[in-house]
């Protein structure tokens, strides 16, 4: 064979091994239904379900990713969006009327699975911005440990994303470990005297609770390899704290009164802070808020309007 020839020959299959295969070439089964003030389209990408909502009038151009909390089960299509009603609030809906397109991946799995949802989301978006004629700005909203998702996101794709919402999330999956663990000891050595002067409806909330957050900390082993004494740089890795050179826009908003992150408020301000950033943190603390709840939701809405008029006012 002629030289030239078997070197653009080679040329060519190194350029396309070089050419990551596209978002769109692995969506699968993909659904559309006209809702009436929104298109929906249900399928799978890389072996994660999705949705994406598309406005049919006045849609600004814009896109919202969002990223839901912590479930120990993979959400299926229909129950994709479990958090529009999160607190009965409907912040995904919220967004869709105000002319916002939304999308969100189940991840394709249970658990606490951080890097495959990083993975999946951030595929997610490509796909959705290569094939739906988005032209305008890129968010994150992220809830609960979908808050952590969003962080580690933003921090790594600044030149995708124009901005993080991150609602009640984990900022420090460290301390966020050691305090389940911690509550879980707690928990468990409650004196039996107390525990039989209680009522029942509270050892169901404290019981439940205490489930919980064994499922919890397994699932952080499992996605870790071991516990935080175990694998240390793990955990670190991918801990917003520890990945907080931050160069987009990011706004956390906590309940005041949120006992699964009351020790994590500042953790992530300070990191920022710390690595020369703040200039592009903010965080806002809801008097009234709990976990996700409707306050809190509420007011992580009426503070998304930064993230899109980013850097006016800030």
């Amino acid at each position: 064979m002629n030289k030239k020839i078997l070197g653009i020959i080679i040329i060519l299959v190194v350029a396309s091994l070089a050419t990551p295969l596209t978002s769109t070439v692995l969506a699968k089964k993909v659904t559309e239904t006209d809702m009436g003030d929104y298109t929906e389209y249900v399928g799978t990408l890389g072996g994660a379900n999705f949705v994406v909502r598309i406005p049919n009038e006045d849609w600004n151009g814009m896109l919202v990713v969002g990223c839901h909390g912590y479930m120990a089960f993979n959400w299926n299509p229909n129950a994709q969006f479990a958090m529009d009603n999160l607190g009965g609030v409907g912040l995904p809906f919220a967004l869709v009327g105000q002319g916002f397109a939304y999308a969100a991946s189940s991840y394709g799995e249970g658990g606490f699975p951080i890097k495959e949802a990083m993975i999946r989301t951030h595929q997610l978006t490509e796909y959705v911005i290569d094939n739906f004629g988005v032209t305008g700005k890129v968010f994150i909203v992220g809830f609960s440990m979908g808050g952590l998702i969003g962080l580690l996101l933003g921090e790594k794709y600044p030149e995708l994303y124009d901005g993080v919402l991150d609602i009640s999330g984990m900022r420090d999956i460290v301390l966020g470990y050691n305090d389940s663990v911690d509550l879980i000891a707690i928990i468990e050595s409650i004196p039996e005297a107390i525990w039989n002067s209680l009522p029942q409806s509270e050892k169901n909330k404290i019981n439940a609770t205490c489930t919980m957050l064994k499922q919890m900390v397994a699932d952080m082993e499992a996605e870790f390899g071991g516990s935080y004494d175990d694998k240390p740089q793990h955990y670190e890795r991918l801990n917003p704290v520890d990945n907080a050179e931050i160069s987009i826009p990011m706004i956390s908003v906590t309940g005041a009164q949120d006992q699964l992150s009351v020790n994590q408020v500042h953790t992530f301000e300070d990191a920022v802070a710390e690595a020369g950033c703040s200039e592009y943190y903010r965080l806002y603390i809801v008097p009234t808020g709990d976990h996700a709840n409707p306050p809190t939701i509420n007011a992580a809405l009426s503070h998304f309007a930064e993230l899109v008029d980013y850097p006016v006012g800030w």
